[in-house]
C-alpha cells in the first residue's frame, strides 16, 4: 500500500477500507492452521514471513514469526524488528501432512490472508530456516508475483528428493559399519511411526570417549564425504552434534517422507562408494579395512524408488532454481545437517536457467545447522534490502569477517 506524506498508517489502511488499526496482534487459524501476526504502530511497510523449519515435537503454543538465534540478545529478534517497523507473520507447521507441501500451502495462504484483512504491503520478504529456506525457494520460485524477495537461511537446497537420497548414504555407510537393527525396519524401507528418540538413540552406536570406535566413524565421514566440524561439531543453536541431527534426518524424516509419499523414496542404483589410496591409509592406521566396508555398501548400490513415491516427493519437495526476484542465501561453513554442498548444487540449477543476477549466496564462519547472531540475519535482512531499493546485488564483501562471514569461501560440489 502506498501511503500519503504525513498520513497515519492506521488512518491510511482505514480510510482504503481495511478493518484494523495499528499497532495489530493475532493469533487464529486459518483452514485450521494456527498462525501468528504482528504489526506494529509504525510499521514501515514490509511484512517478513517466516517458514520455521520442520517439526518432529509438538509445536510451541504459538508459531515463531521470526527465526531463533545464538545469542539470546536483548531484546530478541521479535522485539527488534518490531521497533524498526516490520510486519511479522507466520504458519504453524503440523505434522499430519508432508511439511513441505503443507508449509508452502499455508505460508501462501496467511499472505493472501494478511492482504485483504491488513493491508497490501509496500513489499513481502520471505524468509526460513532449514526445510522453511527450502520453502521459501519453492514460494520464490512458484510465485515470483506475490514475494518480492527471499532470505533461505540453512536451507536443503538441493531438494528434498537428493537430500533423502544422500540419508540413505549415510544410512548405508552407518549399516555396513555398525549394522542396522531390525527394530528401524530395513534400510530401505524403513519401520513406519519410526521415532529417533524412542527407536533409534537407544541403538545408535554413538562416538565413543575413548576413541574405541573412532575408525568406523571416520569411515563413515570420510565416504559421506564431510569435514570434521561437519559430523563431530556441536551446533551451538540446537546444542546437538550433527552426527546426531544427520541420523535423525537419516531416519526419522526419511520415513516421514516415506510415509507421505506412500513408497520408498530414496535410491542409489547405480551408485559407486569410494575413497582414496590415501584415506583408506589413514583407516587402516585406525584399524578399519575400508575396502571390507565399500565393498558392503557398494553391494548395495541397488536400493531404487517407488515411482510413484518419488514424483510425490520431487513434486512437493524440490526446486528448479528458476528465480525472477532477489534471493540471498546464508548458511555456516560447517553445517552437517544441511551439507554445504546444496548450496553449489543450487547455484548450478540457477546459472543453468541463467538467473545469477538474482542469487547471493553468504557463509557464516563455524559449525551449526541455521545458527546465526541476531546481528548476522539484520545483516542478510539489511542488505536484502538495500538491493530491492537500488537494484544492484549485494558484493560479498558486505559480509565481512568481522561480523562472522567468511567472504571468499566455497562450498564443495554436490555429490553425485
Amino acid at each position: 500500500m502506498k501511503h500519503a506524506i504525513g498520513c497515519m498508517v492506521a488512518a491510511c489502511l482505514l480510510a482504503a477500507g481495511q478493518q484494523v488499526t495499528l499497532p495489530f496482534d493475532l493469533v487464529d487459524t486459518l483452514d485450521g492452521v494456527k498462525f501468528k501476526i504482528r504489526v506494529p504502530a509504525n510499521w514501515n511497510g514490509t511484512l517478513l514471513l517466516y517458514m520455521q523449519g520442520g517439526k518432529s515435537t509438538a509445536p510451541p503454543p504459538e508459531p515463531l514469526v521470526a527465526p531463533p538465534t545464538v545469542d539470546s540478545p536483548t531484546p530478541p529478534l521479535e522485539a527488534t524488528l518490531l521497533a524498526r517497523g516490520y510486519a511479522l507473520a507466520a504458519s504453524e507447521i503440523g505434522t499430519d501432512d508432508f511439511q513441505l507441501k503443507e508449509e508452502v500451502q499455508d505460508t501462501f495462504a496467511l499472505a493472501t490472508f494478511f492482504r485483504a484483512k491488513v493491508g497490501n504491503p509496500k513489499r513481502v520478504i520471505l524468509w526460513g530456516s532449514s526445510m522453511g529456506g527450502l520453502t521459501a525457494l519453492q514460494l520464490m520460485e512458484d510465485y515470483p508475483r506475490s514475494f518480492d524477495a527471499a532470505i533461505p537461511m540453512c536451507a536443503p537446497a538441493a531438494g528434498w528428493s537428493r537430500r533423502i537420497d544422500r540419508n540413505l548414504d549415510f544410512a548405508l555407510a552407518y549399516a555396513a559399519t555398525f549394522g542396522w537393527p531390525d527394530e528401524w525396519g530395513t534400510l530401505e524401507d524403513l519401520k513406519p511411526g519410526l521415532l529417533f528418540a524412542r527407536d533409534v538413540f537407544p541403538k545408535f552406536q554413538l562416538p565413543a570417549a575413548d576413541g574405541s570406535n573412532k575408525g568406523k566413524w571416520e569411515f563413515i565421514r570420510l565416504v559421506f564425504g564431510l569435514d570434521q566440524d561437519s559430523l563431530y561439531g556441536v551446533c551451538p543453536l540446537y546444542k546437538s552434534p550433527m552426527y546426531g541431527m544427520m541420523m535423525m534426518t537419516s531416519t526419522q524424516w526419511r520415513e516421514n517422507t516415506q510415509s507421505f509419499a506412500a513408497g520408498r523414496v530414496a535410491g542409489n542404483v547405480g551408485r559407486q562408494y569410494t575413497l582414496t589410496a590415501e584415506q583408506k591409509a589413514y583407516l587402516a592406521g585406525l584399524g578399519v579395512n575400508a575396502d571390507d566396508l565399500l565393498m558392503k555398501m557398494n553391494a548395495r548400490a541397488n536400493i531404487d524408488t517407488a515411482p510413484l513415491a518419488r514424483a510425490y516427493t520431487v513434486r512437493y519437495g524440490d526446486v528448479s532454481g528458476r528465480i525472477r526476484r532477489p534471493v540471498l542465501m546464508m548458511k555456516n561453513t560447517a553445517d552437517g545437517q544441511g551439507e554445504i554442498r546444496h548450496e553449489s548444487a543450487y547455484r548450478e540449477a540457477v546459472t543453468m536457467w541463467g538467473r545469477e543476477e538474482w542469487l547471493q549466496q553468504i557463509w557464516v564462519t563455524g559449525v551449526g545447522h541455521c545458527a546465526f547472531t541476531s546481528a548476522q540475519i539484520l545483516k542478510a535482512l539489511g542488505e536484502v534490502e538495500l538491493w530491492l531499493d537500488s537494484g544492484v546485488k549485494p558484493n560479498k564483501t558486505a559480509f565481512p569477517a568481522t561480523e562472522g562471514f567468511d567472504p571468499a569461501f566455497n562450498p564443495p560440489p554436490w555429490a553425485n
